[in-house]
């Protein structure tokens, strides 16, 4: 008997298998609907009525903390995580610069760090005992870009850690740049260590992921993906832009919106907003290979305009949310293959739905 359930358990790590289960997952809101959470089925695939967890205001993006006891929104404010799902503000920070559009911690809970558009800047901030901020730094960003529309000046549009923990990179949609800094965690600051071109003009830097020490930045203005890889010192070399869609698709009207990297590092997903009626909002999947990136298959997103999407823990679903249809879908994931599959799951949400993250994310 005993040999039995060794063998079954071996056959489960193996393969890789857990038993079904649910995951809980926030969704920020855009204006003055607050901040959500809905239960995913990872059996099945279904996702539960969303319920408010909190009424708050300019929520836009959120970030959990690494230990899943708090949670962060632009703005910037902070929110103890209860059992039952709900939120319970314990904090928020004013400063002056303006439209915060992204949060983000390091991968130990000790700083979060936020990206304003408006004013086209980063600040970070300690995170206490307790959950609450305390600002640490604030750094403006300064030169154009070559887009006479969207690249008159900064916009800083996210920041993210490295795998390390010890260096944060900034996207700066207004200027094509990454921007460097070096992370003191023990006060809670940034400090400046440089700067990444990404080539090729009017390209839009928005978010990115990092896959070891690769990193991949979405351009949203060029619809396309920019690859790096990292130094010793932190600093980002250039390798190559690979683009979201063929060379002679209709682009007009279309803009990249998020990235995400599958949970088994193979695959990479992008979205795409139309903001025009055409429906050609999709996702766009791609395989991860030694050379780069390899285009695999564009999947109608079944929303308009999706702005953001997330992918469960296990890698076995993708809920994407449509900002201007003010709706969820949910779709399924072949892990061998990346492919999506729509299915046909889809419900009304009470608002904008602009941020998905997982609270085991």
């Amino acid at each position: 008997m005993h040999r039995i359930l060794f063998s079954a358990l071996a056959a489960a790590l193996i393969t890789g298998c857990t038993a079904p289960r649910t995951e809980r997952v926030y969704i920020g809101t855009k204006k003055s609907s607050g901040i959500y959470f809905a239960d995913l089925h990872t059996g099945t695939g279904n996702l539960s009525r969303p319920q408010r967890a909190v009424e708050a205001e300019s929520v836009g993006f959120i970030a959990i903390a690494p230990d899943n006891t708090h949670l962060y929104s632009t703005g910037v404010s902070a929110f103890r995580i209860h059992p039952d799902g709900t939120l319970e503000k314990t904090g928020e920070q004013k400063i002056p610069e303006v439209n915060s559009c992204h949060v983000s911690t390091d991968h130990t809970g000790a700083m979060l760090m936020t990206a304003y558009y408006g004013s086209g800047a980063v600040a970070s901030f300690g995170i206490n005992d307790d959950g609450t901020l305390t600002l640490g730094s604030i750094h403006k960003h300064e030169g154009t870009g070559e887009d006479p529309k969207r690249q008159t000046m900064p916009h800083g549009h996210s920041i993210y850690p490295n795998p390390d923990n010890t260096y944060a990179y900034a996207a700066d949609l207004g200027i094509d740049k990454i921007m460097i800094y070096q992370m003191d965690l023990e006060n809670g600051k940034l400090i400046p260590a440089g700067a990444a071109d990404v080539p090729g003009g009017s390209m839009g830097p928005r978010h990115m992921k990092w896959n070891g020490d690769r990193l991949y930045l979405l351009n949203e203005l060029d619809l396309s993906i920019s690859v790096f890889q990292a130094l010793e010192n932190g600093q980002l070399q250039f390798i190559n832009t690979v683009s979201m869609l063929p060379e002679d698709a209709d682009k007009t009207g279309l803009t990249g919106a998020e990235i995400r990297m599958h949970p088994n590092r193979k695959f990479l997903y992008t979205s795409i907003r139309d903001s025009s009626d055409r429906h050609r909002d999709s996702i766009i999947t791609f395989r991860i290979t030694p050379e780069g990136l390899e285009r695999q298959n564009t999947t109608l997103a079944q929303v308009w305009y999706p702005r953001n999407f997330n992918i469960d823990p296990t890698g076995k679903w993708l809920l994407v949310g449509g900002q201007r249809s003010c709706d969820i879908a949910v779709f399924s994931i072949d892990t061998q293959t990346g492919h999506l599959s729509f299915t046909g799951q889809k419900m009304d949400f009470p608002g904008e739905p602009v941020c998905f993250e997982f609270l085991n994310g």
